[in-house]
């Protein structure tokens, strides 16, 4: 197969320029064949993939591939004046741009299945993301139990918009079809959405992927007398699946009212590879629920004392499983407050009902999602308080339309200096990803607090509803 062969030489090409087993190498692309050849090639020479974020400053890239000691990056066009200014900062770490890389043969490398395959970083409550170290079986018992569930199979054609380096994206729109034969419909992303809808249609598209934004889009969005009988005559979807982010039942009900196609929603975490449960395409769905866990994969919620607690009660999730973490890079503490006895603590609230289905009901941690992206707060604050007018600072989520999340920044000026909205955004702009902005930002003279001095993030929260 061409893409097979493409790999081989790509891997064999890296080996040529000095790439070693267990070494890093960061993949910054958009969504195109060669990110996929690049992250297949990267795991063939015996190395680990480190998939960065296309979102993020070159301050933040710089941090994950100084963490991580990367070898190398591969990146494509589209990144070009990143790479300058990451040159910078990251001496020790050599860039190629895809078409740079020489082609050679090579073996494939044939490690252990407790080998690591991927350093996926993911946010922390510290404000410093964290390298979760996925291995082969990880990815590989995670991609065989969605296939199980999902039944998918060489007929399905799965249409893939959502960014590559995201791990639900990658895990279920390419791990799972390869592991299922089934084919891979790649757009470089969801804009314009004409071109996802004229695939879905010209490419009979069976299984739709997508966060829950763009399911609350396709719920409302006007759409032509022919366009909604081309669907109802021409598309092959036999279902939708959503993850990412929380989807609002109301979403559910209108995306089936008009399109007649069951929409399921999953749940999983960078740490799990990523996903944990998802509602059954063949099978009881329970609107409201994330499913019950996928095969060989345990559930249990837990008290505040550690102890078990009866289904309908609720708790923090724990999960137990071959698709479980091996650990964060380098951050044995990290590791240890999420990893007991073989228990991955996911940090988020939920019910489990008697037929095993889970019900995600808060999170323990301040994490905001906003379209299926995480952000904490923390990173930043850490930002915004160094600048000077600054006095304190804090950022919550809070509830917007629909069940989605908006990030607030509350501010504290210094001597009621002279600094507005605009001047907070000027100075964030840069040090963060876009995503990350506040979409408000409120001034106020004095922060609630506890007895200790710590900001009441949930009284900022009632303010806002």
């Amino acid at each position: 197969m061409e893409i097979d062969r493409l790999i081989t030489l790509t891997a064999g090409g890296l080996k040529a320029m000095g790439l070693k087993t267990g070494e890093r190498v960061a993949i910054l692309m958009e969504n195109c064949p060669e990110y996929v050849i690049s992250y297949f090639a990267i795991v063939r020479s015996g190395a680990v993939v480190v998939p960065v974020n296309t979102f993020l400053s070159v301050r933040e890239v710089s941090y994950i591939l100084i963490d991580s000691g990367c070898k190398m990056i591969i990146y494509s066009a589209n990144f070009i004046e990143h790479i300058s200014e990451l040159k910078k900062y990251s001496a020790d770490t050599a860039f190629f741009m895809f078409n740079e890389i020489t082609q050679g043969q090579t073996d494939s490398h044939i490690g252990d299945d407790d080998e690591i395959a991927v350093l996926l970083y993911t946010s922390g409550t510290t404000g410093f993301p964290k390298g979760a170290m996925l291995t082969h079986r990880n990815l590989i018992s995670n991609a065989e139990a969605c296939t199980k569930v999902m039944h998918l199979s060489h007929r399905d054609r799965v249409l893939l918009f959502l960014p590559l380096f995201h791990s639900f994206s990658f895990t279920v729109c390419v791990l799972v079809p390869i592991y299922s034969g089934a084919a891979i419909v790649l757009l470089a992303s969801v804009k314009p959405f004409s071109r996802v809808i004229n695939s879905i249609i010209k490419k009979r598209i069976t299984l739709f992927v997508a966060v829950p934004t763009i399911y609350s889009i396709l719920s409302k969005k006007k759409m032509p007398f022919l366009l909604r009988l081309a669907f109802k005559c021409l598309v092959r979807i036999r279902a939708c699946i959503s993850g990412a982010s929380a989807l609002p039942e109301e979403t559910i009900q209108l995306f089936e009212e008009r399109f007649n196609i069951p929409l399921l929603e999953g749940y999983g975490l960078t740490e799990a590879s990523p996903v944990v449960a998802v509602n059954p395409v063949n099978g009881t769905r329970k609107i409201g629920s994330v499913g019950p866990p996928l095969p060989g994969i345990e559930a249990a919620v837990i008290g505040e004392d550690g102890s078990r607690l009866p289904s309908g009660q609720v708790g923090e999730l724990i999960v137990r499983g071959p698709n479980v973490m091996k650990g964060y890079f380098n951050k044995d503490s990290e590791t240890r407050d999420v990893l007991k006895d073989g228990w991955l603590y996911t940090g988020d609230m939920a019910k489990i009902d008697a037929d095993g289905y889970i019900f995600i009901v808060d999170r323990k941690k301040d994490l905001i999602i906003v379209d299926g992206m995480n952000i904490y707060p923390r990173e930043v604050e850490d930002v915004i308080i160094k600048h000077p007018l600054i006095e304190e600072c804090a950022m919550v989520g809070v509830s917007a339309v629909k069940g989605a999340e908006i990030p607030v920044l509350f501010i504290k000026k210094k001597d009621n200096a002279g600094i507005g909205e605009k001047e907070i955004r000027d100075y964030l702009k840069g040090q963060i990803a876009n995503f990350k902005m506040p979409r408000r930002v409120i001034f106020i003279d004095e922060f609630p607090k506890t007895a200790t001095g710590k900001i009441k993030k949930a009284e900022l929260r009632n303010r806002q509803k």
